[in-house]
C-alpha cells in the first residue's frame, strides 16, 4: 500500500511572497472583523474559505475538528462542499491510512492525494468523492500553540494537482489563521456547541469573559482611532514639508526679480538726472533703453518661474488630499516630489537616479503616487543612510503587462543604504513598528506605504534587502494608458 506523502515545513515563514497571500489576508480581516462583532463561529471561519475559494478555480474547503472521543473528526465548515460529501465526513475516522484529514491529525503533518481515485486509503470515500468530483485533497493539522491538536484544514479540487512550496504555505498560513481564531476555546466539547452558532456559546460564558470581550473591542477601536489620527498627522506634515519648499525655492526668483526691479529703479532715476541736466547723448539713451530691456527679461522670467512653482505645489497639495485619478506624466510628477522635498534632504545631498520614459503619461491616482514616494524617500535619509553619508537612490518607473492586474505601472525604488534584517523585513508593514523611534520614527511609514498601494491603487508592494546591501521595492498596479 503506498503511503501519503508528507511534508516538513518550516516553523518561521514570511507568508508576503504567497500567491494566495491577498485572499487569505481579506479573509481574516473580514474574520476577525466579524469575530469582534459577535457574528457565529460558522460565520466567521466561512469567511476565511470564501475569500480563499474565490481566489482558486476548482477549490473548496473545509475545516474537521477532532470529536470528543480524539478518534474521529466532524466537519464545523464547509460552505461549498455537497451535502452527501459532508455528510460522509461525520466521525471521519483519524489514523495513518484515513483519507489526508484523519492522516493529517495522526501524523500532526501535512498531507496530500494527489488523485483520490487512484489511492487505496481513500478507498470508503471513492463513492462520494467522484459524485461530488473532488479528485485530489490537501490536508493540514491545525494545532494550538500549547501543542494541541484541534482539527484539520482541507483543501480540495475538482482535478487532479500535487501542491507545490507556495501551495504548502498557503495550508500552514491558513490553519494558523485559524488556530488563532479557535485558540480561545480550551475545550472541545465547547467548540462543538458552537458548531450551532457563536451567539448561544457568547450567551453561555461567564459575565467575565463577556466584559473581557467588551473591553477588546473597545482596545481595538481606541486603538484604530489613535492610528488614524496619526496617519493624518504624518499625511499633514509631508503637507508641512511641501509648504516649506515651496517658500524655499520662491525666494530665489521672487529677490532675483526685486533685485532687476531696484537696478531699474536705479537707472531710471539716474537717466532722469542726466537729461533734466541737460546732458543727454543718444549713446546714454540707448545704454538705458538696452538695461531697461535686460532687467525687464530678468523680471519676467523670475515671475514666470515663481508661478510655475506655484502651480507645481498647488496641485502636489490638491493631490495629497484626493483620492480622485487624473492624468500624469510620471518623469515629470516625480520631479515635482523630488523638488518639494528638497528642504528635507538639502544638508544630506543624496544623489537621486530617475530611469523614466519623459513621455510616459497614465491615469492613475497621483495622490497615492505622491504619497507613497515622499514616504519610502524619507525612510530611506532616515533609516537607510548613516549620518554624514550621501546615499543613492535609483527610481524606475516601466509599463508592464501583468497577468493579474493587465496594463500596469512598475516601479522599482532602490537605495544602497545599509538594509534591514530578517525581523525587520517580516515586521516592516506593521504599524507602529520602528527601529528609530528615539530619533522620532513614527512606525507608520511603510504601513501608510502598504496601504496605498494595496487599499487605494488595488495593487503590491515587495521588499527585497539584506544587511549591508540596501534595500530594494518593486510596486505594481493596474492603470489606465493614454
Amino acid at each position: 500500500m503506498p503511503p501519503f506523502k508528507q511534508v516538513e515545513t518550516s516553523n518561521t515563514l514570511n507568508y508576503e511572497h504567497l500567491r494566495r497571500h491577498t485572499a487569505i489576508e481579506k479573509g481574516r480581516a473580514n474574520a476577525l472583523d466579524l469575530l469582534v462583532k459577535g457574528n457565529p463561529l460558522q460565520e466567521v471561519l466561512s469567511q476565511l474559505i470564501f475569500s480563499l475559494e474565490d481566489a482558486t478555480e476548482g477549490l473548496m474547503c473545509g475545516i474537521l475538528l477532532v470529536n470528543e472521543n480524539k478518534l474521529s473528526l466532524s466537519p464545523i465548515v464547509a460552505p461549498n462542499l455537497p451535502d452527501e460529501y459532508i455528510e460522509a465526513l461525520n466521525n471521519f475516522p483519524v489514523g495513518p491510512t484515513a483519507g489526508c484529514c484523519g492522516a493529517a491529525v495522526y501524523h500532526q503533518k501535512p498531507i496530500y492525494t494527489d488523485n483520490i481515485l487512484e489511492h487505496p486509503n481513500w478507498q470508503e470515500f471513492k463513492t462520494e468523492a467522484r459524485l461530488s468530483g473532488i479528485k485530489s485533497c490537501w490536508s493540514y493539522p491545525i494545532v494550538l500553540p500549547d501543542g494541541e491538536v484541534y482539527g484539520t484544514f482541507a483543501m480540495y479540487f475538482t482535478d487532479a494537482k500535487l501542491p507545490d512550496q507556495d501551495d504548502l504555505d498557503s495550508l500552514q498560513y491558513e490553519a494558523k489563521i485559524i488556530s488563532i481564531i479557535l485558540e480561545r476555546a480550551k475545550n472541545i466539547n465547547q467548540l462543538k456547541e458552537a458548531n450551532a452558532n457563536l451567539e448561544k456559546r457568547v450567551a453561555d460564558r461567564t459575565k467575565e469573559l463577556t466584559e473581557a470581550n467588551m473591553l477588546l473591542k473597545k482596545a481595538l477601536d481606541q486603538r484604530n482611532d489613535v492610528q488614524s489620527q496619526l496617519v493624518e498627522m504624518e499625511n499633514m506634515a509631508a503637507l508641512g514639508t511641501m509648504m516649506s519648499s515651496l517658500t524655499h525655492e520662491i525666494n530665489t526668483p521672487i529677490g532675483v526679480a526685486i533685485t532687476a526691479i531696484s537696478h531699474l529703479q536705479s537707472l531710471q532715476q539716474n537717466s532722469a538726472n542726466v537729461f533734466n541736466r541737460g546732458e543727454m547723448k543718444k549713446s546714454d539713451l540707448a545704454r538705458f533703453f538696452s538695461e531697461c530691456n535686460e532687467s525687464c527679461d530678468i523680471v519676467e522670467r523670475n515671475l514666470i518661474r515663481s508661478t510655475q512653482l506655484i502651480k507645481t505645489f498647488k496641485q502636489l497639495s490638491i493631490d495629497q488630499h484626493s483620492q480622485d485619478a487624473r492624468s500624469i506624466n510620471i518623469c515629470g510628477y516625480v520631479d515635482e516630489i523630488l523638488l518639494s522635498l528638497k528642504p528635507r534632504l538639502k544638508r544630506a545631498k543624496h544623489k537621486f537616479c530617475l530611469d523614466i520614459d519623459p513621455e510616459l503619461a497614465v491615469m492613475s491616482n497621483p495622490g497615492a503616487i505622491s504619497q507613497l514616494l515622499i514616504n519610502l524617500i524619507l525612510n530611506s535619509a532616515q533609516h537607510g543612510f548613516g549620518e554624514n553619508t550621501v546615499g543613492q537612490i535609483f527610481i524606475r518607473s516601466r509599463l508592464v503587462e501583468d497577468p493579474i492586474y493587465g496594463t500596469a505601472l512598475e516601479f522599482i525604488y532602490r537605495d544602497n543604504g545599509r538594509g534591514m534584517s530578517e525581523n525587520t523585513l517580516e515586521n516592516i508593514y506593521k504599524p507602529f513598528f520602528t527601529k528609530a523611534r528615539n530619533s522620532g520614527g513614527s512606525g507608520l511609514g511603510m504601513h501608510i506605504c502598504y496601504n496605498l498601494v494595496v487599499k487605494v491603487l488595488n495593487g503590491q508592494i515587495d521588499c527585497h534587502s539584506k544587511l549591508g546591501k540596501g534595500v530594494e521595492f518593486r510596486i505594481i498596479f493596474p492603470v489606465n494608458t493614454l
